[in-house]
């Protein structure tokens, strides 16, 4: 009896795991979305200039 009751418990644990991995691999709000587009990320920070890479010696 209690072999099946936590094999019951396991198997909703996995099935709600897997449902909730799914809907978050499809949420369009994700940090890919804003990590990835490159006019966001120019406008968010300035890169600095570099100089000629010359040493001053």
């Amino acid at each position: 009896m209690r072999s099946r009751i936590v094999t019951g418990v396991m198997l909703v644990f996995v099935v709600l795991l897997v449902l909730s991995s799914a809907s978050t691999a499809k949420n369009e709000s994700s940090c890919i979305i804003c990590h990835t587009n490159e006019a966001l990320l120019k406008r968010l920070c300035k890169v600095p200039e570099l100089g000629s890479g010359e040493a001053q010696g």
